[in-house]
């Protein structure tokens, strides 16, 4: 048989290891429940600052999944969509519009038009004046490199007053027509000026007006 005193020490041998057995499942529970209590606790602060913002709990949710602050901008300056985030002095601000997305903004000023006189101007030049000095030979020849114009009241000159002033007169586009000194009959391509002397000679400028507006000049040679 044993001695009392054996079956005394395997007693309390027993109630030694039941004791440290039970502080340590108590230590290991208790750091479980701590662990697991922690997210609970970061998903409610996350609902309240999502409800301070102004938005709802389950986007709160959506936000803290996604790294993602209340206002709709990660701490990495990304949007929720992956476009950059606007800096402070690249918001709108108030009474302007924010463009849509996908879309350019409009530009604050139109480019100015250019003049109407400009933009009017027929292609019509001077294009030579053909055996000046010579009355039954001289001409001038005028070019249409646009479209048709009228050439109804226009005038041709030279330096001493010599004025020609055109009839109900058309220039076809990208046609010609002379203006000869002689005497003829006018045709579609030809003019008569009907004069009785030479008008042109070498060194003459040729100027063809439009009213007071100069078309197109020419010098003699």
């Amino acid at each position: 048989m044993q001695s009392p005193f054996r079956v005394r020490n395997w007693i309390i041998f027993l109630l030694i290891n039941v004791l440290v057995s039970a502080t340590t499942a108590f230590i290991v529970v208790r750091a479980f429940t701590q662990a697991a209590g922690r997210p609970a606790v970061t998903r409610a602060e996350g609902a309240i600052a999502a409800t301070s913002a102004g938005l709802a709990p389950n986007a709160a949710s959506a936000a803290e999944a996604g790294g993602i602050s209340p206002t709709g901008i990660s701490p990495t300056g990304v949007s929720p969509t992956g476009a950059p985030a606007e800096s402070a002095g690249q918001r709108p601000t108030a009474g302007e519009a924010a463009p849509a997305q996908g879309t350019l903004p409009l530009p604050t000023a139109l480019p100015a038009a250019r003049p109407a006189s400009s933009a009017g101007t027929p292609k019509v030049r001077i294009s030579t004046v053909v055996y000046p000095g010579q009355r039954t030979r001289e001409a001038v020849v005028i070019v249409n490199e646009g479209d048709e114009v009228a050439l109804t009241g226009w005038t041709l000159s030279n330096p001493r007053g010599k004025v020609y002033t055109f009839g109900n007169v058309a220039l076809f586009k990208e046609s010609f027509i002379n203006l000869h000194t002689t005497t003829g009959v006018d045709v579609p391509t030809d003019l008569f000026w009907n004069q009785t002397e030479a008008v042109w000679r070498e060194g003459d400028e040729v100027t063809l007006r439009r009213g007071d507006e100069v078309i197109a000049t020419y010098i003699v040679r």
